[in-house]
This record gives structure tokens, C-alpha cells and sequence, in this order.
């Protein structure tokens, strides 16, 4: 489908900007800060912008394997995995990129 819609671009000479995400690789790499500078941007109200603050700072997380868990670590980037907030923030980084590159 995409192949074709590529062709009808041509076709009519049309321009076509295509952006393919690895959205596994881009969830867990967003750095905190700009979650953060995302969410000004974006004219979030500062009394939630704190309140998130709150909730991705001094994070961390345990591996268990088979029972046993590992070594507690610090996750400093990425959004919370099952977090409901997890994919909003992400589509706000997301859309303040795309905006930014694209104007």
C-alpha cells in the first residue's frame, strides 16, 4: 500500500515526506529533559509539568529472572513501560520534533 501511494505521488508530482519510527527503540530513548522542553512547548500548565517532573525523576527499576530479582539500577531516559501517561508524553515529544524539522 505504502508503495503505492509513493507512485501516485510521483505520479501526480507531488512532494512525499516519508518518517518510519522504531517505536520499541524510541520510547526507551527520550531523555527526561526534553520530555520536560516538549511539554512547555506545548503550553502544558506548569503545575502539571512539575507533577510529572516528579513522577519520571529518581526512577528505578529490578530485572527478576526466575524468581530472584537483580540489582536495583536508575533509569534516567524513556517513558515508564504500562505508565498510562507513557504513550501521551511520547506523542508530544513526538509531535514537538516533527514540528520542529518540518517548519
Amino acid at each position: 500500500m505504502i508503495r503505492q501511494v509513493i507512485e501516485k505521488y510521483y505520479e501526480y508530482n507531488v512532494d512525499i515526506h516519508n518518517i518510519f519510527i522504531d517505536y520499541i527503540h524510541a520510547f526507551n530513548s527520550i531523555k527526561t529533559n526534553k520530555i520536560l522542553d516538549s511539554l512547555t512547548q506545548n503550553k502544558i500548565p506548569s503545575k502539571l509539568i512539575r507533577l510529572i517532573k516528579l513522577t519520571l525523576e529518581n526512577t528505578t527499576a529490578k530485572v527478576k529472572v526466575k524468581n530472584a530479582y537483580m540489582m536495583e539500577f536508575r533509569v534516567a531516559s524513556g517513558v515508564k513501560q504500562g505508565d498510562p501517561l507513557s504513550s501521551t508524553l511520547f506523542s508530544l515529544v513526538i509531535d514537538t520534533v516533527l514540528k520542529k524539522n518540518l517548519i
